[in-house]
């Protein structure tokens, strides 16, 4: 997203559309506190730097041998 600020705060709907998940998916993270996150008011959200920190921490997946 050109021009926007690394401490962004993300909305839960900007968070799945960045991460390309379902929100069902970072609801779940976010009970098993997997991902930054914080609650203002009702609403959850989502700073794009501590995302894109949490990203580059996460283990990669391994391929499996055919």
């Amino acid at each position: 997203m050109p021009g926007q600020s690394k401490d962004e705060l993300l909305t839960v709907a900007e968070t799945c559309r960045y991460l390309k998940i379902a929100p069902r998916t970072l609801y779940r993270y976010i009970q098993t506190r997997r991902m930054p996150g914080f609650k203002l008011g009702k609403e959850w959200r989502f700073v794009r730097s501590d995302l894109e920190q949490w990203l580059r921490q996460r283990p990669t997946a391994r391929r499996r041998k055919t």
